[in-house]
């Protein structure tokens, strides 16, 4: 199994292009972001002190939503691959059973996904403290990586949930263009959730990404947060909160601890579908 995990690893990073297109979706946000979205949001918040300080790390957060979907269905489309090309029957006569072979591609998609979201963090980390002097103390480090973690976990289990009934390369790329192109929208980084109809707002709410998506921005902006509302009114914290999608709408506004609690049982009813789907493929 962690041979098969190391050759996937070893496939995955040797393959640039492939490497570029699973970050294809991260980069267009950063593109658009910059050229676009970033001038029109801060003067909706012109108000607010600091806001571009602001503004950064509520995109960064949004971006390693997108980097842990992109890349570890890169990571889980080798299992594809492999089946087109046969080469899944060559392992399925091994000692490994079924089960233990698909965890060996999940736990490669979990590294890929981790080790990009590291990289995306630095790059964009150091873009923008270089370009609006950003600051985001190292304490928050060891959340931020143990978040990078789960959500690289609940990312590839669904992932592979989708992998696991495709055959087809060719299918597969569809697959990737539809995920690639909506995991931005649904992240809430093309347009903010608040900005949206309703209808839209609750599309969104039923995808885990987003909650992802809001537990990077509570740890990456809680100081800014903090600093730039002291002297405003709390209803203006809660109302930037609630269009930026720092917390969704429910009965009430969502929890760091809900949100958590709804990527792993998601992540849970993921890996149990795929259990499933493995017994009867066995059988």
């Amino acid at each position: 199994m962690f041979a098969l995990t190391k050759r996937n690893l070893k496939l995955y990073f040797r393959d640039h292009s492939g490497m570029f297109f699973s970050l294809l979706s991260s980069l267009i946000v950063l593109g658009l972001y910059i050229l676009f979205l970033k001038n029109g949001m801060v003067k909706n918040w012109q108000h607010v002190p600091n806001t571009k300080k602001l503004l950064d790390p509520w995109l960064m957060g949004g971006m390693l939503s997108v980097t842990a979907t992109t890349t570890t269905l890169m990571g889980t489309a080798q299992l594809v691959k492999d089946k087109e090309h046969h080469r899944f029957n060559d392992f399925s006569i091994t000692p490994l059973n079924s089960f233990s072979i698909q965890l060996g591609y999940f736990l490669s998609a979990v590294l890929i996904g981790f080790i990009m979201q590291i990289a995306v963090l630095i790059v964009t980390w150091v873009y923008f403290t270089s370009v609006d002097d950003i600051a985001i103390s190292l304490r928050i480090l060891p959340n931020l990586f143990s978040l990078m973690l789960l959500n690289s976990f609940c990312a590839a289990s669904l992932n592979l949930l989708i992998v696991v009934f495709l055959k087809k390369v060719t299918t597969l790329g569809t697959v990737s263009t539809i995920i690639g192109t909506a995991t931005g929208f649904f992240a809430g980084v093309y347009i903010p959730i608040g900005s949206l109809p309703h209808a839209a707002q609750t599309l969104i709410k039923l995808y885990p990404g987003a909650y992802s998506a809001s537990l990077y921005r509570r740890i990456l902006m809680h100081d800014q947060l903090t600093a730039s509302f002291r002297h405003l009114p709390s209803e203006q914290a809660v109302s930037f909160k609630k269009i930026l999608g720092i917390g969704f709408q429910w009965n009430s506004l969502t929890t760091s601890s809900q949100e958590l609690m709804v990527i792993i049982t998601v992540m849970f009813l993921a890996l149990l579908l795929v259990g499933v789907k493995v017994t009867k493929f066995e059988r």
